[in-house]
């Protein structure tokens, strides 16, 4: 997502391309029968992206050039929702996103302590995909350790009201 996000100073004119070509022969590696998914990341040490998603279009992007690079079945795409987006304009990319049959979609618009915000990217997220899992913005491999039982908290809060 950087290199879209053009947070690199030099990247081929054909980046694009290259990328979901890669993505793609990577995903096709991947034995039928063996779960594939990708997690569209934005880098996150200390829990904080490099480059702040203006909306999540180019996300869709992604998912999309992904997809059509692919010639087996994409089981999930992860995509981040951070804190602050309850707004619709960063959610309304999505209502245009060519979904591949079978694609489950996990929004990670799950964090930390914000239980309030939590319910807040749902009810705002539904209103323009209304097929989606929930999940942490970046997941929890490098998450500070003190916060997972509060991330525990909010994905069981949210599955219960889900």
């Amino acid at each position: 997502m950087l290199v879209f996000e053009n947070y690199f100073e030099d990247r081929p004119a054909d980046y694009k391309s290259q990328t979901f070509d890669m993505l793609g022969r990577l995903g096709d590696a991947v034995p039928s029968g063996i779960e594939l998914g990708y997690h569209l990341c934005y880098g996150s040490p200390a829990d904080e992206h490099l480059v702040q998603p203006k909306d999540a279009a180019l996300l869709v992007e992604m998912m999309e050039g992904i997809a059509g690079a692919t010639r087996r079945p994409i089981d999930y795409f992860h995509i981040p929702v951070p804190k602050d987006r309850t707004d619709a304009p960063y959610h309304a990319p999505l209502k245009n996103w060519r979904r591949p049959a079978g694609t489950e979609l996990y929004l990670g618009l799950l964090h930390h302590d914000d239980a309030a915000g939590d319910k807040a990217r749902i009810a705002v997220a539904r209103k323009f995909i209304d097929d989606f899992g929930l999940s942490a913005e970046c997941g929890w491999g490098r998450t500070e350790p003190g916060r997972l039982p509060g991330l525990l908290k909010g994905h069981r809060a949210a599955a219960e009201a889900f």
